[in-house]
């Protein structure tokens, strides 16, 4: 009997050594699924980096005004993809960019002094013209709103919203009288600039290339001190990280 209840102990200690590791494990599984499951919190997902290649449209220009030149123009965005919770296809955008537009025409921006009036002057048509270019950088702040099906399929909705860096004007050619006289130059003297932006733009496409569209609802220039005159881009987007 004795030998018989020693080895009943044995088994029954042997068999409580096995099983308590097993149920130990299966509870620290079951909190952990528990916790993630009670996480309904917003999660920074991944930074991205986002390039956008475009042609501007210049809306309002004067119409003795010559501008139907390709206008190249570029943004670079770092932005942080806030992902919600379940998998849902639905993100936020949040982060920094800066973007830089062109201008190529037959007339200088420049100040009329008495009003105080930023005009476009048309160059004398017997002066040879190598280049007249008007550049606009802005630095901002862009907020989108994300869809992206598991297909690849991408829908971007945003605004920019951010401070006017530059405004500036370059020209090489001849004097705008017709002396034929060669000149070169770059100012910066451009007068009733607006200082903020705020455009709106979407993007669609497939995985990292898509379509690129931007519209700036506000103007360059002061009402009745400057050209009422604003971008509109159209282009591709890269999503480069």
């Amino acid at each position: 009997m004795f030998s018989f209840a020693v080895n009943q102990c044995i088994t029954a200690q042997t068999t409580d050594s096995v099983v308590a590791p097993t149920s130990q494990k299966n509870s620290r599984k079951n909190r952990i699924e528990t916790a993630k499951g009670d996480n309904n919190q917003v999660e920074i997902f991944r930074d991205r980096l986002i390039m956008d290649i475009f042609h501007a449209f210049w809306i309002g220009m004067p119409k003795e005004v010559s501008s139907n030149k390709f206008h190249p123009g570029f943004s670079i965005s770092a932005l942080w993809d806030f992902k919600m919770p379940n998998k849902s296809p639905i993100t936020f955008g949040l982060g920094l960019g800066v973007s830089y537009y062109s201008q190529y025409t037959n007339a200088l921006l420049q100040n009329d002094p008495v009003p105080r009036i930023m005009r476009y002057n048309v160059v004398n048509p017997d002066s040879i013209i190598k280049r007249s270019r008007l550049n606009y950088v802005n630095c901002y702040i862009p907020f989108e709103l994300r869809y992206r099906h598991k297909s690849g399929f991408k829908i971007t909705l945003g605004v920019r919203v951010g401070l006017v860096a530059e405004i500036s004007q370059s020209y090489k050619g001849e004097l705008p009288d017709g002396s034929g006289t060669k000149t070169r130059y770059k100012t910066f003297d451009i007068y009733n600039k607006q200082k903020y932006n705020c455009d709106v733009y979407a993007r669609i496409g497939w995985k990292f290339v898509n379509v690129f569209y931007s519209y700036q609802i506000n103007k360059l220039f002061e009402k009745d001190k400057g050209p009422q005159i604003s971008p509109m881009a159209l282009g591709i987007s890269l999503s480069i990280f």
